[in-house]
């Protein structure tokens, strides 16, 4: 027996163990045995935690392996020996594989403030969430007259602060004063020029305080500085500071880029091993000829589709596929404004305002999600064979 290991429960990791699943029943290889290992039980549909944690937004995937043959358990991998081809698990257990697909994903990244660990909140994962929809809860029940109490700081106007602080507002009401701090000069820098009007528009529609061009130094239990030396009072602030690598990645020989993320072949393997392919935010892999791979469930529900099938291939001996995701978008939810969707690497705008939002509400609802057990896995297989088609 041959023993597929696929590590990570997100994106990447789930949409690798199908393609795999799918491979395997179509070449009829009974002798590949396919497992999966997750941190936690269920997806978490991570992308539009800026909404909240919905219990639908946490999706149970021991039906789906079970469907599809695959060998599901829950633990968390503590090191990976490439050279022995085993890793290790919580518990102290060790598990041997003959491919390995590393998808543990990434993590918020943390900056060297002072008071951040103690004194923040995130939605990077679903407990995080959780506990800020609790506090959050908590706030009406407060002091009106205390500003701390009714202030609410986001660090990071990128993609997931956006859409978290216009979010908030349509959540809170106008009650709150929502802030939004950047080291960059403007909101949604690094989502380029073609966006910058309309997410000064939104900002602006929903009442959004911006402090730009500045950055925190060091934050109270009620209280925050920013580096310009203006101090504002709040006991919510909500890192949005974008993501690194999961450390995982560290137990890989291998070249790492800025994030943390593992440089792999065409073929998503790690240079100079056999055995080892990376999948969505482990890995820093071309979409096309000159742009590489972004932290999103974009690139990883692709990048796990390959690694899957790669992974199967190997075993047997056939040709490997270079991994290619021509079809670039990119969609901003903005609250009450609405949204904006883009396709292209140079961000060609193509629907804004209510048009935007209903293609951010297709894709939060249908293309993101995993597929229903209940459809068998000969329709999972062919849901996890087919390219999404985007109508413009």
């Amino acid at each position: 027996m041959k023993e597929i290991h696929i590590l990570g429960g997100g994106f990447a990791g789930v949409w690798a163990a199908m393609s795999a699943a799918a491979e395997r029943n179509s070449a009829s290889a009974e002798m590949i045995r396919i497992a999966l290992v997750s941190k936690t039980p269920d997806l978490i549909i991570r992308p539009r935690l800026y909404q909240g944690a919905s219990q639908a937004l946490s999706v149970p995937l021991a039906p789906l392996m079970k469907e599809i043959g695959v060998d599901f358990r829950v633990a968390e991998v503590g090191k990976i020996d490439a050279e022995a081809r085993r890793y290790r698990c919580s518990g102290g257990e060790e598990c041997e594989y003959d491919r390995l697909i590393l998808a543990t994903g990434s993590k918020l990244k943390h900056l060297p403030i002072s008071g951040m660990q103690e004194y923040t909140w995130s939605i990077d994962n679903f407990e995080d969430t959780e506990r800020l929809d609790f506090h959050l809860d908590q706030l009406d029940q407060l002091d009106p007259n205390d500003p701390a109490e009714n202030t609410i700081v986001i660090i990071g106007a990128g993609f997931t602060g956006l859409e978290l602080a216009t979010e908030l507002r349509s959540r809170l009401g106008d009650k709150k004063r929502i802030i939004l701090v950047d080291q960059a000069e403007q909101s949604g820098n690094d989502l380029g020029a073609t966006f910058l009007p309309f997410i000064e528009e939104a900002v602006a529609v929903c009442g959004i305080e911006t402090h730009l061009g500045t950055t925190v130094s060091c934050i109270w239990p009620g209280a925050i500085k920013l580096s310009n030396g203006k101090l504002i009072e709040s006991r919510t602030v909500i890192m949005a500071t974008g993501l690194v690598a999961s450390p995982l990645t560290r137990s890989i020989s291998g070249e790492h880029d800025a994030q943390g993320r593992l440089k792999v072949t065409p073929d998503l393997k790690v240079p100079g091993t056999e055995s080892i392919f990376v999948a969505g935010d482990t890995a820093h892999a071309f979409a096309d000829a000159n742009h590489a791979t972004l932290l999103s469930c974009q690139h990883a529900t692709e990048l796990g589709r390959f690694a899957g099938y790669n992974a199967v291939h190997d075993l047997l001996g056939n040709e490997l596929q270079v991994y290619r995701q021509p079809f670039y978008a990119t969609c901003i939810d903005l609250g009450e404004w609405g949204a904006v969707f883009s396709t292209g690497w140079e961000r060609k705008v193509e629907k804004v305002r209510d048009e935007g939002k209903a293609i951010k509400m297709q894709i939060n609802n249908e293309w993101i999600m995993p597929p229903d057990p209940a459809l068998g896995k000969l329709k999972i297989f062919e849901k996890v064979a087919l390219a999404i088609e985007v109508e413009i």
